[in-house]
């Protein structure tokens, strides 16, 4: 496929709206297994992978953006990009992009390079709306 230069704002909207259901679907478990510490603990150890996978998921519906457009600051595009190229190539280490101007104090998970990749929801849903934020204002 070509370089992707733009989105249709539907397919952009209906991306975030995926992402939406999977954390309330993420939410309604972490309250039903409240109070359950076995439970707990599992969703605690399962957490993770889970959000690194959604993020490895969110990435791939953009994944033929033109880099050109994308730039090179250091934004929630770029951050995305590594993170996911990181849990691929790298087991899961934030591996530095020489192309990329990323500081980890100013990115949204904060992750620095040489840091393991675990996402929890929280972080995981800040990215994805920054990321879809990002992908609207750049490729509308």
């Amino acid at each position: 496929m070509l370089a992707v230069t733009s989105y249709n704002e539907v397919y952009v909207q209906l991306t975030a709206a995926k992402v939406e259901e999977q954390l309330a679907a993420y939410a309604a478990l972490a309250a039903a297994v409240k109070g359950n510490a076995k439970a707990e603990a599992a969703l605690a150890a399962f957490a993770p992978g889970y959000f690194n996978a959604m993020l490895l998921a969110l990435d791939h519906h953009f994944m033929h953006r033109m880099r050109g457009a994308e730039g090179k600051d250091g934004n929630p595009l770029n951050e995305v990009r590594m993170l996911s190229d990181s849990i691929m190539e790298h087991d899961g280490v934030l591996k530095e992009n020489k192309t990329i101007k990323y500081k980890a104090e100013k990115a949204v998970a904060g992750i620095a390079v040489g840091q393991e990749i675990a996402l929890d929801a929280e972080t995981f849903e800040r990215l994805a709306k920054a990321y879809v934020a990002e992908i609207g204002k750049r490729f509308s």
